[in-house]
């Protein structure tokens, strides 16, 4: 049996934290695939670790050695903390390796769908159907860059910045990103685009809870600034 490790990366998430592990536990605990779930913590400065610890101490020894927290000392970005975790999972041989966050926005239900996934293809991605309940500014985003990447990259990805991922270890070599900030999966759409590899989509809900949560104006112009540098790099 392969050895799944799930990668949540967390920075101030103490109002979901707590639901998002406990629903995330009753779905990993029938999965005996999932071998161990690393929670890295970005630098959280609110009571985001305490919450962690307290839900640790709650649950059984058996449950407690299959969850791993580490701890960035300041907030490095997300692309940082998957980098972290991708890492450590790679150290301790897992064979697959899926990303989560931590804020509830990705539903643990989906867990068995992408687990089920990885037995037929080497990379998959998450994607949400933007309807009247998602912020017109991330429906506007994530139409243009789906425009641009299909036109630069020539990937035809239903959505560009969806976090809910997988992908078997011998694909990270294909595309180790570099962004360590929101521009994370826009980067790894940008490779996978590149490198022409194959990959299979699992629609998931689309939740909401803070409207201006996420990507940025900031992010995305950002994320802007860099498609040239990816881009090009096709080219070297």
């Amino acid at each position: 049996m392969e050895n799944f490790f799930l990668i949540i990366p967390v920075y101030n998430e103490d109002r979901y934290i707590g639901k998002f592990l406990r629903e995330l536990v009753k779905i990993a605990v029938n999965l005996p695939q999932i071998k161990q779930i690393i929670i890295v913590d970005d630098g959280s400065t609110d009571k985001t670790k305490l919450l962690i610890k307290n839900y640790e101490l709650k649950i059984n020894k058996k449950l407690k050695d299959k969850i791993l927290t580490i701890s960035h000392k300041k907030n490095f970005g997300k692309g940082a903390a998957m980098t972290t975790g991708m890492k450590f999972a790679l150290k301790r041989n897992s064979d697959c390796i899926i990303f989560m966050d931590g804020d509830g926005q990705h539903d643990p239900k989906y867990l068995p769908k992408f687990v089920s996934s990885l037995r037929r293809h080497s990379l998959v991605f998450g994607y949400r159907i933007l309807g009247p309940e998602a912020p017109y500014i991330r429906k506007l985003g994530n139409v243009i860059a789906r425009f641009v990447f299909r036109h630069f990259f020539h990937i035809a990805r239903k959505d560009l910045l969806c976090g809910f991922m997988a992908m078997h270890r011998t694909i990270y070599k294909s595309i180790t990103w570099h962004s360590r900030g929101y521009g994370v999966e826009a980067e790894i759409s940008a490779l996978t685009g590149r490198k022409k590899l194959p990959f299979h989509e699992i629609k998931i809900n689309t939740v909401y809870h803070e409207k201006y949560k996420g990507v940025t104006l900031w992010d995305a112009f950002i994320i802007l600034l860099k498609i040239p540098f990816w881009y090009f790099g096709a080219l070297i």
